[in-house]
């Protein structure tokens, strides 16, 4: 919950700075607002397209990546067929629960699949991420963790070194850092369970002067 809510707070930053450098002359300009479905993930392109991204959390849910368009509506990305998965399906050519969008130096987009919906286990081994060329719209390929994570992973977040080549991802269900070499699609994690990657059990999440509570237990 704490994660979810630092998420929340960083992403309406996001949105409100994403049109270029604020000073004290100028005045936050809102690009885009989505008070029905939860977000946790922007992305702009050299070219100033906007993706956005919704995790599969709750029955209000429509999409899982979309584009924003210039007048403000959206349209699900790549398409609606990639958008479409039911329980059920083989989730490992769908969007499951998408966590993150990432555009690189390259200008190529990067989607973070958990594919962990309800924040529940991994769904058949489809937890992933997809390259995209925004230049042609296609897949340019997709990258899984089968023996690299568990069924309790929940890959997180996304950032890549284009000169080497390789992808660093946060791992927030197991705790580690799960290193993606783009070139060869190999995958190891480090850090599993090291106290850099794991919450402060002392920790208290404080919001407006009272302890963020879960059950009773503070969060």
């Amino acid at each position: 919950m704490k994660n979810h809510l630092i998420y929340t707070y960083s992403l309406l930053m996001s949105l409100l700075l994403i049109t270029g450098k604020v000073n004290a002359q100028e005045k936050l300009q809102q690009v885009f607002t989505d008070n029905t479905y939860q977000l946790t993930g922007i992305a702009v392109s050299a070219r100033g397209r906007m993706f956005i991204n919704y995790p599969l959390w709750s029955a209000t849910y429509k999409y899982a990546v979309v584009e924003v368009l210039p007048n403000g509506s959206v349209k699900p990305y790549p398409d609606e067929e990639m958008n479409s998965w039911k329980k059920g399906e083989d989730g490992k050519n769908k969007w499951v629960c998408v966590q993150a969008v990432y555009i690189d130096d390259n200008d190529y987009l990067y989607v973070v699949d958990p594919a962990a919906p309800m924040l529940n286990v991994v769904y058949q081994n489809s937890n992933k991420v997809v390259k995209i060329d925004l230049k042609t719209n296609k897949i340019v390929r997709t990258y899984f963790f089968t023996g690299t994570t568990d069924n309790h992973s929940y890959i997180n977040d996304i950032r890549v070194d284009t000169k080497k080549q390789i992808a660093y991802l946060t791992n927030s269900g197991e705790g580690g850092i799960v290193i993606l070499n783009l070139a060869t699609g190999k995958t190891r994690q480090v850090l599993q369970s090291h106290k850099s990657v794991l919450p402060d059990p002392n920790f208290k999440f404080i919001i407006d002067g009272h302890v963020l509570m879960k059950q009773g237990t503070a969060r």
